[in-house]
C-alpha cells in the first residue's frame, strides 16, 4: 500500500496577514502558527495508551538514514541537521511542528518587548539532564553565546546579547529586527549543562549528557546510534506535545549510503524501516502490502550554488553561470536520479519556505535550452578549463553530479566532480576557492532564512556561504527581512535579483520517501517540521 500526503503550512507563522500579501505556497493551508515570537503558551497533550508497544520480535526499531554524524557535538552546522535522531537526542527552547507551528519544549513560554528585537523567555524550573543535573537560565545563555561564538549557523550571528535575568529566565536581543531570526534561537539552541559539558573530556564528541527523553546507548562514528527511552525524563507526560512523544522504547539507527544496500537491508528484514530511502529504490516496494509508504514535498531542494570567491573565474562570469542553468534539462534529472518522485523548482529555495510566490511557477526560470546555453557560454570568458563541481558522496549525489556533468559537456563545458565525504564537505563548503559550483540541499522555515543561510554576506567569515560579497544583495536582505519589509514586492525583487544574477540555481524539489515494514505495526506516523517521519513519536498497535 502506497500513502500520499501533501504538507500543510501555516502561512501566517509568527507574521500578520499584513506583513506579508499575496504571499503562499501551493500545498499550502492558512492559519496562524501558535508559539509565535509574541508569546507562547503550554498545551495539554495526550499520551497514547500504547505508547512503546511494537511488534518487534528483538524489541529495538531498526531505522536506516543517509544521514551521519561524526561526531555528537552540539555544536552543529546546517550540514545534518535533519538526522533523525536530532530530535531525540537534544532538546531546544522550542521546536517546529509538521503543521508550522512554534511549541515549547525546554522554554515555558516568550515574549516580545514593543522595539522588536528583545524577546523575554522563560524556561521551566525543573529541567534535568540524564546525569541529573538542573538547567538554569546561565546554561541557556552560555549555549546561546557558545553557539555564537563557534559560527556553525548562521542564525546566532543575530544574537546580539543573552543574558539571564533569574535562575529560570533570560533576555535575548536580536541585532536586527528579522523574521524567524528569534524563533530560529529557540530551535536552535540546544539545552545541556554547562557543567556537565566541561567535565565531559570531549565536548559530547561521543557521548551527550542531555535533558532529551532519549540517552544513547551505543554510538559508532558515521555507522550506527542505538538509543533508549529514559526512565527519570523531566517533563510531565500530560505536557509532552504528541509530536514529540518518546513512544519506542529501544532504537538503532543505521547509517546506509549504498541505494541497493538500503532495499536489500529492508527485504530481509534487517530494518524495520528507512527515512528518505532513494526514489529508485523506492520504486521496487510500491505495490507491495508487507511495506508502507508515505511521501512528500522535501523542504529542502536540491540547489546549485556558484561560487562567490575571486579567486574563480566564474564568480564574475554572469553568462557562464547562466549558461550552466540552461544546459540542465530538470526534468531530466526528476525522471533520471528521484524516479519521478520530485517537481522542477522556481527559486533557488523550495516552495515550502514561508514567503514562497506562487507565480514564480509561471515564470520562464532557466528552462532546458541547450542552445541558448551555447550562446551564453559564447558570451562568456570561458575557454575550455575545468570547473570543479563539489557534492557529497552519496548514491544520489553521484547520480546527479553525473548527469549534470553530461549535460554540460554537451553544451562544451569542461566539469570534474568532487564527490566529498561528510567530514570533507562540511570543512570546505563556505570556501569558495575550493570549488566553481556546489550541490546542496539547502531548506529554511522561512524564506528569510534560507537568504540568511546562503546569501548574507556578513553570515561567515569568508563571507556568504560561496564566499561572496555582495553589498547591494546584503542591504536588499536587510530591508527585506524585517516584519515591515517582508512583503510580496520586497521578496520578489530579492528573488529577481538571485535569479538574473544566478548565484543559486533551484533544480530539483524531491519527494521525501519515508518506507517501513508493515508488520511494525505503525498505525499513526508523526512527521518532523522536515516532512519526515518521527520514528519514536508515531503510533504503534500493541
Amino acid at each position: 500500500m502506497r500513502m500520499k500526503r501533501i504538507t500543510a503550512l501555516a502561512l501566517a507563522g509568527c507574521l500578520t496577514a499584513s506583513m506579508l500579501t499575496a504571499c503562499g505556497n501551493a500545498n499550502s493551508t492558512s492559519g496562524a502558527a501558535s508559539g509565535s515570537a509574541s508569546a507562547a503558551t503550554t498545551e495539554t497533550a495526550e499520551v497514547p495508551a500504547d505508547a512503546g508497544l511494537h511488534n518487534l520480535s528483538d524489541g529495538v526499531l531498526d531505522i536506516g538514514t543517509t544521514i551521519k554524524w561524526d561526531s555528537l557535538t552540539p555544536l552543529r552546522s546546517q550540514v545534518g541537521n535533519n538526522a533523525p535522531w536530532a530530535y531525540q537526542v537534544y532538546e531546544t527552547l522550542a521546536f517546529l511542528n509538521y503543521d508550522k507551528e512554534y511549541k515549547p519544549q525546554v522554554a515555558k513560554s516568550w515574549s516580545a518587548q514593543d522595539d522588536g528585537l528583545t524577546f523575554d523567555v522563560e524556561i521551566y524550573d525543573y529541567v534535568t539532564d540524564s546525569a541529573g543535573n538542573n538547567i538554569t537560565a546561565n546554561d541557556i545563555v552560555w549555549m546561546i553565546n557558545l553557539s555564537k561564538e563557534a559560527g556553525l549557523k548562521p542564525c546566532f550571528s543575530k544574537v546580539e546579547s543573552a543574558t539571564a535575568t533569574g535562575d529560570y529566565t533570560l533576555q535575548i536581543k536580536m541585532t536586527q529586527d528579522m523574521v524567524g531570526a528569534f524563533e530560529a534561537i529557540l530551535t536552535n539552541t540546544f539545552v545541556v549543562s554547562q557543567a556537565a559539558y566541561e567535565a565531559s573530556g570531549d565536548e559530547f564528541a561521543t557521548q551527550i549528557v542531555s535533558t532529551a527523553p532519549y540517552v544513547i546507548t551505543e554510538f559508532t562514528p558515521g555507522s550506527t546510534m542505538t538509543i533508549e527511552k529514559r526512565d527519570d525524563y523531566w517533563q510531565d507526560p500530560e505536557l509532552v506535545d504528541p509530536s514529540y512523544a518518546a513512544n519506542v522504547d529501544k532504537i538503532t539507527y543505521h547509517v546506509i549510503t549504498e541505494a541497493s544496500q538500503a532495499g536489500i537491508a529492508l527485504e530481509t528484514g534487517e530494518l524495520d524501516g528507512f527515512m528518505t530511502l532513494d526514489a529508485n529504490t523506492a520504486n521496487q516496494f510500491v505495490g507491495n502490502p508487507d511495506f508502507t509508504m508515505i511521501d512528500t514535498p522535501y523542504i529542502n531542494g536540491y540547489q546549485m550554488f556558484f561560487s562567490g570567491d575571486p579567486s574563480r573565474a566564474i564568480e564574475s562570469d554572469v553568462n557562464l553561470r547562466q549558461a550552466i542553468c540552461y544546459a540542465i534539462d530538470c526534468e531530466g534529472l526528476i525522471t533520471g536520479v528521484f524516479a519521478g518522485y520530485g517537481t522542477k523548482m522556481h527559486d533557488s529555495a523550495a516552495n515550502t519556505a514561508v514567503g514562497y510566490l506562487e507565480k514564480w511557477a509561471e515564470e520562464d526560470y532557466y528552462p532546458y535550452d541547450p542552445e541558448k546555453a551555447k550562446e551564453l557560454l559564447a558570451q562568456s570568458n570561458y575557454n575550455g578549463e575545468e570547473l570543479v563541481l563539489l557534492a557529497g558522496s552519496n548514491s544520489t549525489s553521484q547520480r546527479l553530479t553525473q548527469m549534470i556533468q553530461g549535460y554540460l559537456a554537451q553544451v562544451g563545458i569542461n566539469v570534474t566532480l568532487n564527490l566529498a565525504d561528510q567530514a570533507l564537505l562540511t570543512s570546505i563548503r563556505l570556501d569558495g576557492s575550493q570549488y566553481d559550483m556546489f550541490i546542496n540541499t539547502v531548506g529554511g522555515d522561512w524564506r528569510a532564512d534560507h537568504w540568511s543561510t546562503r546569501y548574507d554576506m556578513n553570515a561567515y567569515a569568508t563571507g556568504d556561504a560561496c564566499a561572496r560579497h555582495d553589498e547591494v544583495l546584503a542591504e536588499m536582505l536587510y530591508s527585506t527581512w524585517t516584519k515591515e519589509g517582508y512583503t510580496e514586492e520586497n521578496i520578489d525583487a530579492v528573488h529577481a535579483y538571485i535569479r538574473d544574477n544566478m548565484y543559486g540555481f533551484g533544480m530539483v524539489q524531491p519527494n521525501n520517501i519515508d518506507i517501513w515494514r508493515s508488520e511494525i505495526g505503525l498505525t499513526e506516523p508523526i512527521r518532523t517540521n522536515k516532512g519526515s517521519v518521527n520514528w519514536a513519536a508515531s503510533v504503534y498497535n500493541a
